[in-house]
């Protein structure tokens, strides 16, 4: 019988990285002098990786620079030190919560790996993750499964005994894809109408929640 695994999305879900985020992505636009983006563009613009992050975030007539302002960009992030960066207060609960139950946990990002474990090793490496997976070249990224399935067949773990929590649409559709269950926490980047159109049916409004719908799921 294979371990129960809560896989958590990183951005949004387990760490407030947004204001990081936006002053670097600021830092690389006005190093081209193009338009800035606000608080509410940055969190409306993550979810689908930096390359489409810098995308959206370029004005209409600098699209064809995206590799260029990429590169930039993550300099920018990777030296930044992340200041503003924080665990969401209630999921240290959570995590704590998951390692006493036995749970097998694992972060999935679409971050690129080499951000996703330097984010880690600063906010979360005091909780055992039993795998980080950032973004990888030659492999699919959320919501292609196959990431997910990388993640499961690591662990030993089996889709029907996994759940996915995150913030995104993406999320959502990762979980639809990867055959398990979704929980759609709000407190990160996305509505709840956003979510609810792309298939997801669990909410929960706080860390406290999801706690609870954890340990429902640690009791199956």
């Amino acid at each position: 019988m294979s371990k129960k695994l809560v896989i958590f999305d990183l951005d949004g879900t387990l760490l407030d990285t947004s204001e990081d985020l936006k002053n670097s992505m600021n830092k690389m636009l006005e190093s081209y002098g193009y338009p800035l983006i606000t608080a509410d563009d940055a969190k409306r613009f993550i979810g689908n990786g930096a390359r489409m992050f810098v995308l959206r975030s370029l004005p209409d007539y600098a699209k064809d620079k995206v590799d260029e302002a990429m590169a930039k960009y993550n300099d920018f992030y990777n030296n930044s030190g992340s200041p503003c960066t924080h665990l969401y207060a209630g999921m240290d609960e959570v995590l704590e919560f998951c390692n006493k139950a036995g749970l097998k946990t694992a972060i999935v990002s679409n971050k690129p790996q080499a951000s996703t474990d330097a984010v880690y090793e600063e906010y979360l490496s005091s909780y055992p993750f039993d795998y980080v997976y950032g973004r990888r070249e030659g492999f699919g990224h959320k919501p292609d499964k196959e990431c997910g399935e990388y993640v499961l067949n690591a662990l030993g773990c089996d889709k029907n005994d996994t759940i996915v929590v995150g913030d995104g649409e993406t999320d959502v559709k990762f979980a639809i894809n990867l055959g398990a269950k979704c929980i759609s926490v709000l407190w990160g980047y996305r509505p709840k109408e956003v979510l609810r159109k792309e298939g997801a049916d669990t909410f929960v409004e706080t860390p406290k929640e999801l706690l609870e719908e954890i340990k429902k799921f640690a009791e199956k």
